[in-house]
């Protein structure tokens, strides 16, 4: 892993420390590539928390690449939208590396809510899902 990788995900683990849920955590540390400026990413990414607000859905670690990958793909042609499946593509692709990885990408099943069976804790998932977004929808801008 590059100290590129390395540094953004220690950062994310510093802003979830701070207070920022998982989403906001891994987001925020792409505000230098995507052009947003951390007070609109962190808003944007704010009911992404705990598996989507509530646990039962999405780990909101990884499914900030969603909101990411829309950033990046997105051409933003509201009259005549032509981006859509670029942006599904590439989100499909880090949720199912945080998948196979992880063997879930469900905030309560990573938790071992219902099981007892913790797959994945939050600073780990949020430290995967930065790596992952980082080698699937940025390399080219950090090299």
């Amino acid at each position: 892993m590059s100290d590129f990788i390395d540094n953004r995900a220690e950062e994310a683990l510093k802003k979830h420390a701070s207070g920022y849920n998982c989403a906001q955590a891994v987001s925020c540390v792409f505000c230098d590539i995507t052009g947003v400026d951390e007070e609109t990413m962190f808003r944007f990414t704010e009911g992404l928390g705990l598996g989507m607000g509530g646990m039962e859905g999405t780990c909101g670690a990884i499914g900030a690449a969603a909101v990411l990958s829309g950033l990046k793909n997105s051409t933003a042609k509201l009259d005549k939208p032509d981006s859509k499946r670029v942006s599904y593509e590439a989100s499909r692709a880090c949720l199912a590396s945080f998948k196979e990885q992880n063997r879930s990408v469900v905030c309560k099943d990573l938790k071992g809510i219902e099981t007892g069976n913790v797959l994945r804790s939050c600073n780990d998932c949020i430290t995967d899902a930065v790596k992952i977004i980082e080698q699937k929808l940025f390399s080219e801008e950090s090299e």
